[in-house]
């Protein structure tokens, strides 16, 4: 029994739709654009403002070696979004240096312990090398400036806080102060910088 003309229209509708929405699916991946209700393969893809509070850890072997400052994401097995988060409520949502330096301290153990691969959205654990072991570690708020500083370079920012230092043996403080950052100038300010040099200048030939 062949389907009813209704029927017929209805299919062709519904597979007509379907082979739109998936062109234009194509379209925006291949494009790597959002568009609702059309996206990109990134499913997490969000809009970010020019200037962002990111974190830095630093860490320091018993032989006086650092990793960093870089990305934390390699402190904990966990997914790199939830490492940001878990280091937020240690270190942002409340300032108890009891519990901060329990943090550092199971967490150094644990990569001292065993460490981990990378698997999935889980980054790699740090490692201090054959023989060695992390004794200490800092952790940093920064500012970045997506358009000034390098995305390559995690240690190129606008500004750096030190937010909690865990030196329990003193071996940071035995080490000279080294420079960790490289600094660059907010996109803003250098257009404001450059606005007033030009301003001065033309001052200058007035005169």
């Amino acid at each position: 029994m062949s389907p009813t003309p209704r029927a017929k229209l209805l299919s062709r509708a519904i597979l007509a739709g379907t082979s739109v929405y998936l062109a234009g699916q194509v379209v925006h991946t291949v494009l790597n654009t959002n568009r609702w209700p059309f996206c990109t393969f990134n499913m997490f893809a969000y809009h970010k403002r020019d200037q962002a509070l990111q974190m830095r850890v630093r860490l320091v072997t018993d032989d006086g070696g650092t990793v960093g400052p870089t990305d934390p994401w390699s402190l904990l097995p966990l997914e790199f979004f939830r490492v940001v988060s878990v280091l937020e409520r240690v270190f942002h949502a409340q300032d108890d240096v009891e519990v901060r330096d329990r943090f550092c301290r199971q967490a150094l153990e644990r990569l001292n312990r065993r460490g981990w691969r990378a698997w999935d959205e889980v980054k790699a654990s740090f490692s201090a090398g054959p023989g060695r072991r992390f004794v200490a570690m800092e952790l940093y708020f920064v500012e970045v400036d997506f358009r000034t500083c390098s995305p390559f370079d995690r240690t190129s920012v606008t500004s750096a806080e030190l937010v909690h230092r865990y030196d329990p043996e003193g071996v940071v403080a035995e080490q000279p102060e080294a420079e960790l950052w490289r600094f660059a100038v907010p996109f803003a300010e250098e257009a404001e910088e450059t606005e007033e040099t030009e301003e001065k200048e033309e001052a200058g030939h007035a005169a």
